[in-house]
C-alpha cells in the first residue's frame, strides 16, 4: 500500500500506522483524512492483528489538527460534510475489534486530540502539548471534542479547556485518566510495543468483548451493559475461556 500522509505497517501480530507528514505539522487535510480511513478499513480485515499503534513519524507533532485553507473554503453543506466524514472516520478506530493504542508526543492539537480520544489507550511523551484551539479562530471541536472531552474532565474543567482553547497539563490528562503512562520522548515507542506485546499474550476474544461493552456504555445503560456483560461472557467462554481455564489449571498442577 502506498501513502503520501501515512505509513502502514505490520509486524508480530502489531500494525502500525503512522502520521507521517511532519512538514505539514500532520494537519488533517482531506487526502490524509482518506488515508487514514484506507488504512483503518485495512487493519479491520486484517485478521491476524492483534493490536494497532497509532503515532507519529516525529517527536514533534503528533498532529496540529484541520487543515484550515480546506475549511475555510468550505460552504454550510460542505463544512457538515467534513465533519460527517471525520467522525465516521474516527468512528472506526472505535469499531475495530483490536485494542488501538495511541503514541501521542509534541502537539496534539483539535482533530489531533479528536483522533486520540476514539482510541483505547493513550501513552504520552513528556513533552505533549494538548490544546483544543478552535474558539481562537471561531470554530469548536466536532468530531468529539466536545462531548467525547467531557467524559474525562468536569464540565467545569472541559468548558474552561474549550472555551479559552488553553493547553491541558499532562500531568492533569493523567490524573483524568485521559493519559494512562507519561515516558521520555527516547521510551515513548519502547514503552508502547512492549505494552502492546503484553496484550498480544491475552485472549483476542476477551479483549474483543471488553473494548465492544466499553464503547457501548457511552451509550446505553446499566441494564443493558449489564445484559452486554453476561452474553459475551458467555460467548467467551465458549471460545477461548474453557481451553484457557484448562491451560491455567494444568500450569497450577505443575507447581
Amino acid at each position: 500500500m502506498n501513502y503520501k500522509t501515512i505509513i502502514v505497517e505490520t509486524k508480530d501480530n502489531i500494525g502500525y500506522l503512522k502520521l507521517n507528514n511532519p512538514k505539514k505539522l500532520n494537519l488533517l487535510s482531506q487526502e490524509l483524512i482518506g488515508e487514514l480511513e484506507s488504512a483503518i478499513n485495512y487493519f479491520s480485515t486484517n485478521y491476524d492483528l492483534k493490536v494497532l499503534i497509532i503515532s507519529s513519524v516525529s517527536k514533534d507533532v503528533f498532529s496540529a489538527g484541520g487543515e484550515l485553507n480546506e475549511i475555510a473554503a468550505a460552504d454550510y453543506d460542505l463544512g457538515l460534510a467534513m465533519c460527517l466524514r471525520l467522525q465516521r472516520v474516527y468512528s472506526g478506530l472505535q469499531n475495530l475489534e483490536i485494542p488501538v493504542i495511541v503514541a501521542l508526543d509534541g502537539y496534539v492539537l483539535g482533530g489531533g486530540l479528536e483522533l486520540a480520544l476514539h482510541c483505547d489507550i493513550r501513552f504520552a511523551g513528556k513533552n505533549t502539548i494538548l490544546r483544543l484551539p478552535e474558539s481562537d479562530i471561531g470554530l469548536i471541536p466536532a468530531a468529539g471534542g466536545i462531548c467525547m472531552f467531557s467524559k474525562y474532565f468536569s464540565l467545569a474543567d472541559s468548558a474552561y479547556y474549550l472555551f479559552t482553547g488553553n493547553q491541558i497539563p499532562i500531568e492533569k490528562a493523567l490524573e483524568k485518566g485521559f493519559v494512562q503512562k507519561i515516558y521520555k520522548s527516547d521510551e515513548l515507542m519502547i514503552e508502547t510495543e512492549k505494552f502492546a506485546k503484553l496484550l498480544c499474550t491475552k485472549s483476542s476474544q476477551s479483549l474483543r468483548a471488553i473494548k465492544k461493552i466499553l464503547i457501548s456504555s457511552m451509550f446505553l445503560d446499566v441494564n443493558e451493559l449489564l445484559e452486554m456483560e453476561a452474553r459475551e461472557f458467555s460467548s467467551v467462554l465458549q471460545t477461548d475461556g474453557k481451553e484457557r481455564i484448562k491451560q491455567f489449571f494444568e500450569k497450577r498442577n505443575k507447581v
